[in-house]
Protein backbone atom coordinates (compact mmCIF):
# COMPACT_ATOMS: atom_id res chain seq x y z
CA UNK A 1 0.00 0.00 0.00
CA UNK A 2 1.44 3.31 -1.10
CA UNK A 3 0.24 6.98 0.03
CA UNK A 4 0.66 10.00 -1.80
CA UNK A 5 1.57 13.06 -0.56
CA UNK A 6 2.45 16.58 -1.71
CA UNK A 7 4.83 17.00 -4.88
CA UNK A 8 8.88 16.57 -3.96
CA UNK A 9 11.28 18.83 -4.48
CA UNK A 10 12.07 17.47 -8.26
CA UNK A 11 10.50 19.49 -11.08
CA UNK A 12 7.08 18.51 -10.66
CA UNK A 13 6.74 21.41 -7.57
CA UNK A 14 8.37 24.35 -9.45
CA UNK A 15 6.75 23.82 -13.23
CA UNK A 16 2.42 24.33 -12.20
CA UNK A 17 0.61 25.54 -14.93
CA UNK A 18 0.14 29.00 -13.83
CA UNK A 19 3.65 29.45 -14.02
CA UNK A 20 4.06 27.33 -17.31
CA UNK A 21 1.64 29.51 -18.91
CA UNK A 22 3.19 32.60 -17.39
CA UNK A 23 6.57 31.72 -18.85
CA UNK A 24 4.42 30.93 -22.47
CA UNK A 25 2.75 34.69 -22.21
CA UNK A 26 6.23 36.35 -21.77
CA UNK A 27 7.63 34.39 -24.79
CA UNK A 28 4.97 35.53 -26.74
CA UNK A 29 4.90 38.81 -25.75
CA UNK A 30 8.81 39.19 -26.43
CA UNK A 31 8.81 37.47 -29.80
CA UNK A 32 6.01 39.55 -31.04
CA UNK A 33 8.04 42.85 -29.62
CA UNK A 34 11.00 41.94 -31.61
CA UNK A 35 9.63 40.56 -34.65
CA UNK A 36 7.86 43.55 -34.53
CA UNK A 37 10.57 46.17 -34.14
CA UNK A 38 12.18 43.94 -36.81
CA UNK A 39 9.37 44.70 -39.27
CA UNK A 40 9.75 48.17 -39.10
CA UNK A 41 13.68 48.65 -39.37
CA UNK A 42 13.33 46.62 -42.55
CA UNK A 43 10.48 48.81 -43.53
CA UNK A 44 12.37 51.86 -42.43
CA UNK A 45 15.65 50.56 -44.04
CA UNK A 46 13.69 49.85 -47.66
CA UNK A 47 12.44 53.31 -47.70
CA UNK A 48 9.03 52.30 -47.31
CA UNK A 49 8.10 54.01 -44.49
CA UNK A 50 5.74 57.10 -45.06
CA UNK A 51 6.95 60.90 -44.86
CA UNK A 52 6.25 62.61 -41.60
CA UNK A 53 3.22 65.20 -42.13
CA UNK A 54 3.74 68.52 -41.82
CA UNK A 55 2.37 69.06 -38.40
CA UNK A 56 4.92 65.82 -37.16
CA UNK A 57 7.66 68.07 -38.70
CA UNK A 58 7.35 71.25 -36.89
CA UNK A 59 7.76 69.41 -34.07
CA UNK A 60 11.01 67.23 -34.94
CA UNK A 61 12.61 70.08 -37.04
CA UNK A 62 11.36 73.65 -36.13
CA UNK A 63 11.08 75.76 -38.52
CA UNK A 64 13.01 78.77 -36.40
CA UNK A 65 15.70 77.50 -34.32
CA UNK A 66 16.09 78.98 -31.15
CA UNK A 67 19.52 81.65 -31.01
CA UNK A 68 22.18 80.62 -29.15
CA UNK A 69 22.90 84.17 -28.64
CA UNK A 70 21.08 85.74 -24.74
CA UNK A 71 18.22 86.82 -24.16
CA UNK A 72 18.48 90.55 -23.55
CA UNK A 73 17.41 91.53 -19.51
CA UNK A 74 13.67 92.13 -18.98
CA UNK A 75 12.51 95.25 -16.87
CA UNK A 76 10.11 94.80 -14.17
CA UNK A 77 8.09 97.95 -13.55
CA UNK A 78 7.28 96.97 -9.60
CA UNK A 79 5.40 100.11 -8.85
CA UNK A 80 3.07 100.16 -11.91
CA UNK A 81 1.85 96.00 -11.84
CA UNK A 82 0.37 95.12 -15.13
Amino acid sequence: MTTTGPPGPGSAGILRLHTVAWGALWFVVVVAFTAGVGVIQAAGAAGAMPPLTSNVESVVRPADPPSSAPEPPRLIDVANPG
